[in-house]
């Protein structure tokens, strides 16, 4: 086999790996709201989520805040740092994803999102009211 038909037949082989690694990721499902719930309610207590929840919670409200920033949209909930602790916020995306039990299903950062925004809405000047 000369050199050129084996430097097209290692381009072709990488590029299909390539492409089933895109796939294969593409058919990953996303984390339920249940299951968040059933990983967060594993070890936990008012007061003192487990680590899992409040890591979840906390990437999730970072992830958003850096959205909104460069994006420069309004803001989707308040959350001041200062006043509230990741505990207490975690708690509350707990209690809600508990008062949901019919849309386990959905997917979890929705949920977590809209609990964030019931419990930390913004006030007219953007901060936590």
């Amino acid at each position: 086999m000369n050199p050129l038909a084996k430097k097209i037949i290692v381009m072709l082989m990488t590029i299909f790996i390539c492409v089933t690694h895109v796939f294969a990721e593409e058919e990953q499902e996303l984390l339920s709201a249940g299951e968040l719930l059933q990983n967060c309610e594993e070890g936990s207590a008012p007061g003192a989520p487990n680590q899992y929840c409040m890591r979840y919670v906390f990437g999730l409200v970072q992830m958003i805040m850096s959205l909104q920033q460069a994006d420069q949209s309004a803001p989707i909930f308040c959350i001041n740092p200062q006043v509230t602790r990741l505990e207490e916020a975690t708690d509350n995306v707990i209690a809600y994803l508990r008062s949901q039990p019919d849309r386990s299903n959905e997917a979890a950062q929705e949920l977590v999102a809209e609990a964030l925004n019931k419990n930390y809405p913004c006030s007219t000047t953007g901060n936590q009211t």
